[in-house]
């Protein structure tokens, strides 16, 4: 089981299928639906079995082709909601992830991503144009234009992919957008949270996370919820707009991405795996306020945004001990 990712091209020079709200709790779950399709399946494969009775059928002679088998085909009967919903870990948000590397200049007041973690624990991100999608007029806006390959407007682009993986994703109607305006100084909205799916993760945000073992190249993979190495700590220090990254990130609070994920997080630094390892694996994580540290860095780049860029107390969106999904 697992979630979804995805590799980025390009990103700017400045620098979706909607899911409902997925049930977490400290403990993950498996939703009672999951559990009773796979009792099903698997005891119809039972009596196929027996009625097979052929020794040269038998379970022993083709253990492993036939575990494969139904292992992938238990994997597609589960929804793609079941899938995360299986992999949240007490997290609140699901994202796909890319890597575009360290930049001087950010669009999250010219953070310089490099400086402003060195030596911390913290990993900088730029986060889907839905998660920080109020940009004030005095700064540029942020919007964009998308045609068809007739030269047509119109509002977004759709992608489609082979199942089971984005390897071979492309847009519908050779679709292309470009970005409107600078996208400086974005700060989350209002409506993004947990009942949009869209977590509210502006420039100088912060959050904790953790990798899973699925990435968007093998959506199917059985032991996709997995964990895959150590809780980390990001911070949003840059954009990534929806006009040039309509695959991967998201423009509008509870819009999805080409994987139908509403959130989307395109590391500046590094990912903590070896690269040949890293195929842009799924991250799931909670927003929460950054070290005190962390925010005497970002003060001078926040100086050169709007006053209410710089996040405030219930910008975290942090649920309390008592809420679903607490950890």
């Amino acid at each position: 089981l697992g979630l979804i990712t995805l590799l980025s091209p390009y990103r700017l020079l400045l620098p979706t299928v909607k899911e409902d709200t997925w049930p977490t709790t400290g403990a993950t779950k498996m939703p009672l639906r999951v559990v009773a399709s796979a009792l099903v399946f698997l005891t119809s494969v039972e009596m196929s079995k027996a009625r097979l009775g052929s020794p040269s059928n038998s379970e022993d002679a083709m253990p492993q082709q036939w575990s494969q088998s139904v292992n992938e085909t238990l994997s597609r009967q589960l929804s793609e909601g079941d899938v995360r919903a299986m992999s949240m870990h007490g997290f609140n948000y699901y994202a796909s992830t890319t890597v575009y590397g360290d930049t001087p200049m950010s669009a999250c007041g010219s953070l310089n991503t490099a400086e402003l973690v060195r030596g911390t624990e913290y990993y900088a991100v730029a986060s889907a144009q839905a998660m920080q999608s109020v940009y004030e007029p005095s700064t540029g806006g942020c919007s964009w234009e998308c045609h068809d390959m007739w030269g047509q407007l119109v509002d977004q682009c759709h992608y489609e992919h082979p199942e089971g993986s984005l390897l071979h994703s492309k847009p519908i109607q050779g679709c292309w957008c470009k970005q409107v305006g600078a996208c400086w100084c974005g700060k989350a909205s209002p409506q993004a949270g947990m009942n949009s799916g869209t977590a509210p993760m502006g420039c100088f945000q912060c959050g904790r996370g953790h990798f899973l073992k699925r990435h968007p190249y093998e959506l199917h993979m059985m032991d996709g919820h997995e964990l895959v190495g150590q809780e980390i700590k990001v911070v949003v220090a840059d954009a990534c707009p929806y006009g040039p990254n309509s695959q991967w990130c998201p423009g509008q609070v509870g819009d999805g991405n080409a994987l139908g994920v509403q959130n989307h997080l395109d590391f500046a630094t590094a990912p903590p795996f070896p690269e040949e390892e890293f195929k842009n694996n799924f991250f799931v994580f909670t927003p929460e306020p950054c070290s005190l540290e962390l925010q005497q860095r970002m003060l001078g780049a926040a100086q050169k945004c709007p006053a209410n860029t710089w996040p405030q107390d219930d910008d975290n969106d942090q649920p309390s001990s008592n809420d679903e999904g607490a950890r």
